[in-house]
């Protein structure tokens, strides 16, 4: 990026930031999630860094919350209200710790700096003074300097007391937040009455201390955590803590005194699942200094305390370019159109690639090469664009058209009938399509498939390329000397694949099943249908309306069998894979143990895996679901469980360990 682009989308950045501030800050109407703007924000700020010359005091980079809202009266604090500065890893973490060193070094101070680390809480910052220990105001942040008097609202908070059992004068800040269970009661109440829902516990928590009637206040049972003390003689951060709660403030008890930063990451691990069975948003922790004498000598950057930085956890929605569009061709033959992004940090994860499904999203996002986009990821796995940041849009933006002809063999693309209607996505019709007897392959191999140790995408991209091997049959016929001479590979190597796929020559029914890549057919189908037969044979006797009347098999999935196993190319591939492997069935019968029991599992078990404990449940004639409804027989739960066990707490469903399990089976 040159200077010229470089100034254009600092001015471009400046002002959607500016405006998306106004609707979150001063009007409490926020359009896109604090995630994003984020993003956005640590954009701006990167190349503010890499380009000082376009740096200027007026950046949103260099502001501190938003103006304050004309219908409250203006309170000049006495003391700046800062905020910390963020970091997105560990790595940024040991940056800031290094600077610091540095700074202390240069000052002449040996002491080596202890860390505490507190719930980064997500709501609205108070600042609450009291003279002579009495509550005489409480008010917004603001821009830092000056914010609004919600001293009226802030006195119908019970967990702030109004007096203090000493004669103190200072000033306390805090987070004010609202539980999850009063959002949900409020929006339904707000439902009813066609009103605009609110989008999450900090802007219902913001909204409702901008309210004019203290009344309404009350009634929405907000809460106030205290971290911090301006005024006063305290030695450490974590006196001021234990002061706090002394006098009767409502203090958040989950907290760590660290010696490293090595501990503040541990704690920090365990928090981005456990955060989700909070009754508060917590988007991070605050990693502070917890020697106050070293907070003046490490002094104050243009908005943030040098002393304490806020890690935040990996963030769910990020905003990126989108540098070009692809388009690639699956197992079945659909061809799925791929944006090409800037590499971006989501979820804990560089993502480069990310999913547009089909050309009717594509027209519904209107996305365009060369647009900003906003990136998620569905089901905490799939990379996938949900929106377009059009203010953003390049003149020169390009349309995305779906290619007429396959990227891979040029076969003529067309729509099929599933159903009664056409599919959204396009198919190469070719059977004998190289894209797709790869991605075939690849899928065969996976460990959810015939479980092929050692026989990833590329080493299998690499056989098929060079022609080694062709279809799944053809990969029983590998000899340890067709891969010990190839560049890369050497006899250990060449030994550890064949002794991989001899492993595989024994299989489950449902493993071969799933394997074959057949359309509509996941694992979880795969299994259902395990269960009903004999023999592999058994199964490809079947009609439509025998599969069909299997629970977990639709007609969709029962026309999807009966066509694959009509197909004469199919007939031929399983000709020649079938001799080599021993097929096991698991038809089921009442006789397990955990028969007509349905689990879900959540968080880390002791010794077994996920997949592991699934297995085990399923073997002994047990269920395993996703997610947990009333049907939900038990919850089984490790460590570091998340909203699962919430629900089930709610349905009343029993909540069992691993041991548990084993005694039962």
């Amino acid at each position: 990026m040159n200077k010229e682009k470089a100034l254009h989308r600092i001015e471009e950045l400046r002002a959607v930031l500016e405006g998306h501030r106004i609707l979150y800050h001063v009007h409490d109407t926020p359009k896109i999630t604090d995630e994003v703007y984020d993003s956005l924000m640590r954009e701006l700020s990167l190349l503010e860094k890499k380009y000082p010359e376009f740096d200027t005091p007026l950046s949103p980079t260099h502001r501190v919350g938003g103006d304050p809202l004309p219908k409250f009266v203006k309170v000049t604090h006495e003391i700046k209200q800062w905020s910390f500065d963020n970091a997105f890893s560990y790595e940024e973490l040991l940056a800031w710790e290094e600077r610091n060193a540095a700074l202390l070094k240069k000052a002449g101070v040996e002491q080596t700096p202890t860390y505490i680390a507190e719930m980064k809480v997500d709501g609205l910052k108070v600042v609450l003074t009291y003279v002579d220990g009495v509550f005489v105001r409480a008010a917004t942040r603001g821009n830092g300097e000056v914010g609004e008097d919600i001293t009226e609202n802030i006195k119908t908070v019970k967990s702030i007391p109004l007096t203090l059992p000493e004669r103190v004068s200072f000033t306390v800040i805090g987070e004010a937040w609202m539980k999850k269970k009063d959002l949900e009661k409020i929006n339904r109440a707000r439902e009813k009455e066609e009103l605009p829902l609110y989008a999450n516990t900090r802007n219902l928590a913001a909204g409702t201390l901008r309210q004019l009637d203290p009344k309404i206040v009350a009634t929405r049972n907000i809460q106030i955590y205290a971290y911090d003390i301006e005024g006063g003689s305290y030695t450490t951060q974590e006196d001021e803590l234990i002061t706090l709660d002394r006098f009767g403030f409502l203090v958040n008890s989950e907290r760590k005194l660290c010696r490293t930063l090595k501990e503040a990451q541990a704690f920090y691990d365990r928090w981005i699942t456990r955060r989700q069975t909070e009754d508060y948003g917590i988007d991070g922790l605050v990693i502070k200094v917890n020697e106050r004498i070293l907070w003046d000598t490490l002094g104050y950057t243009a908005k943030s305390p040098r002393a304490g930085i806020a890690y935040k956890f990996p963030a769910q929605e990020v905003s990126t370019k989108l540098l070009s569009i692809t388009c690639q061709v699956g197992r079945t033959g659909a061809v799925t159109p791929v944006a090409e992004l800037e590499p971006v940090l989501l979820a804990g994860s560089t993502v480069a690639r990310a999913t547009l499904h089909n050309a009717d999203e594509i027209e519904r996002l209107d996305v365009r090469v060369g647009d900003t986009v906003l990136l998620r990821k569905a089901g905490d796995v799939i990379p996938e664009i949900f929106d377009v940041v059009t203010d953003l849009r390049p003149k020169d933006a390009l349309a995305f058209v779906m290619p007429k002809y396959c990227p891979e063999c040029s076969s003529p693309l067309s729509k099929i009938s599933i159903g009664k209607e056409l599919s959204a996505a396009v198919y190469c019709r070719n059977k004998e399509c190289p894209a797709q007897h790869l991605e075939g392959l690849i899928h065969f191999a996976s460990k959810k498939g015939m479980g092929i140790e050692g026989l990833g995408e590329k080493i299998i991209e690499i056989f098929h390329d060079i022609g080694l091997i062709t279809d799944a049959a053809s990969l029983y016929d590998l000899k340890k000397e067709d891969i010990e001479g190839l560049e890369g590979f050497g006899e250990k190597s060449a030994d550890n694949i064949i002794a991989s796929i001899q492993g595989s020559r024994t299989v489950l029914l449902h493993k071969l099943v799933y394997s074959l890549g057949i359309r509509h057919v996941g694992e979880q189908t795969a299994k259902d249908i395990a269960k009903h037969f004999n023999s592999f044979d058994e199964l490809r006797t079947k009609n439509t309306e025998e599969l069909s009347r299997i629970e977990g098999v639709g007609e969709k999935v029962a026309e999807a069998l009966v066509s694959y196993f009509k197909d004469s190319a199919n007939q031929k591939l399983l000709a020649r894979l079938l001799p080599h492997l021993t097929v096991i069935a698991e038809k089921s019968t009442s006789e397990g143990k955990l028969f007509n029991t349905t689990f879900v599992i959540t968080g880390t078990l002791p010794t077994l895996s996920r997949d592991e404990a699934k297995e085990l449940i399923e073997k002994n004639g047990g269920k395993v679901s996703a997610s947990v409804s009333s049907k939900t027989s038990y919850l089984l739960a490790g460590e570091n469980g998340g909203s699962k066990r919430l629900d089930a707490e709610k349905l009343g469903t029993p909540i069992i360990g691993e041991q548990d399990l084993l005694n039962m089976i």
